[in-house]
């Protein structure tokens, strides 16, 4: 298992794929791939709950950590989708 560290100055470009890549490909790319690897996150964390509910033990730290990332990545998506809606209807709210 690889850990990347937090005040690594490329982490949010990796977040979202290279910083010339998403600035030529525009939001709609960016939101894709986001969503993308949530579902492919949301996959594994499926296919490891699989594993331990037919009984195989011998990774039940790895099927909990991918429980957990999914569960993270999801909190993570509603938090952003929350705020993008807030921030629309403070934007609707002024051009009243």
């Amino acid at each position: 298992m690889r850990v990347e560290g937090m005040g690594s100055a490329g982490a949010p470009a990796r977040a979202f794929g290279e910083a010339g890549a998403s600035r030529q490909t525009g939001f709609a790319a960016a939101l894709k791939q986001s969503v993308s690897s949530l579902t492919q996150i949301q996959a594994a964390a499926d296919v490891a709950m699989q594993s331990v509910a037919t009984g195989d033990l011998s990774q039940l730290h790895a099927a909990m950590v991918a429980i957990q990332k999914a569960s993270l990545a999801l909190e993570l998506a509603i938090a952003v989708r929350n705020h993008a809606v807030d921030g629309v209807q403070e934007l609707l709210r002024t051009q009243s």
